[in-house]
């Protein structure tokens, strides 16, 4: 089942992003309807939170880890700003090499010097892949600043590669069999929707339509629908096997970023699908460890 798991957070998280893409509103700005839509998810999940907030330990360890998300969420959004989805993806999915690290460094998922060289290994071929698709050129007026791009997307990358560690070292080492999935995505959506009140007034302000608000929804979503998806797959196969697996959806984004958004010229495409493959052989290298 794991791997059935796998794959729906791979389509779910290879296309939630897509959706901000057809707002009037980018960057920062869209982030408040996304949180929106996590509200509006947040209303109908009341009994889960009711159950986690009896668990403390639980309750700001799920919390906490939506922070990380979302401020990761802002740089990722900041970064699509910039840059084109396939190149913002590819580097946001880096995250894979500090998933893989935390999961045999602090969890044990794996040890032994094969382990660490295949780690090595994958990290070496996923740095190569992103810098090979961040030199593929953009279609004019796609790409504004490719070294705030990378930027940015570096820092979502460290946010998300590190986002899920709360959760999974409770999983390991305070195991409470009374809460499920759904109720730990509960509490990391709340720790998402937190930062628009703390960090709202540095947001830019963007226009409040039914549109944009349909879009952030739709983002909202599709985001947990693979959450879900997430947590099912690192439970069944790990943190170290699972996360890796799911950010090969970064070939999805590449297919979205080419021929739905035009966003890259097809002359890139042997460039962008050689830098994603590699990556993506990076992330088996680490889920071989």
């Amino acid at each position: 089942m794991g791997y059935l798991y796998v794959l729906g957070a791979f389509f779910c998280i290879g296309s939630y992003l897509v959706p901000m893409r057809f707002a009037t509103v980018k960057g920062s700005a869209f982030f408040p309807f996304m949180v929106f839509g996590l509200i509006l998810a947040e209303l109908f999940r009341w009994t889960s939170l009711q159950a986690l907030w009896a668990h403390p330990l639980w309750f700001w360890c799920s919390v906490s880890a939506g922070l990380l998300w979302a401020v990761g969420q802002i740089f990722g959004n900041l970064a699509l700003e910039e840059i084109s989805l396939a190149k913002a993806r590819v580097f946001a999915n880096s995250n894979s090499f500090l998933n893989i690290a935390v999961g045999l460094i602090i969890f044990r998922e794996a040890s032994g010097l094969q382990a660490y060289l295949l780690l090595l290994g994958g990290g070496l071929l996923i740095f190569l892949g992103t810098w090979i698709v961040s030199s593929a050129k953009a279609m004019p007026m796609k790409e504004k600043s490719l070294k705030k791009g990378i930027i940015f997307g570096l820092l979502n990358s460290f946010f998300w590669g590190i986002n899920l560690a709360p959760v999974k070292a409770l999983q390991v080492w305070h195991p409470d069999p009374s809460l499920s999935n759904l109720d730990i995505l509960t509490g990391l959506v709340l720790g998402g929707i937190l930062p628009v009140f703390f960090f709202g007034f540095f947001m830019k302000r963007g226009t409040w339509t039914p549109r944009n608000a349909g879009l952030g929804i739709g983002c909202a979503v599709l985001w947990l629908l693979g959450m879900a998806f997430t947590f099912a797959a690192i439970q069944s196969l790990g943190l170290s096997r699972a996360i890796p697996m799911i950010n090969a959806s970064a070939l999805v984004y590449v297919g979205w970023s080419f021929f739905l958004f035009k966003e890259l010229p097809l002359s890139q495409g042997p460039k962008v699908l050689s830098g994603t493959l590699l990556v993506i052989l990076g992330i088996v290298f680490l889920t071989l460890t």
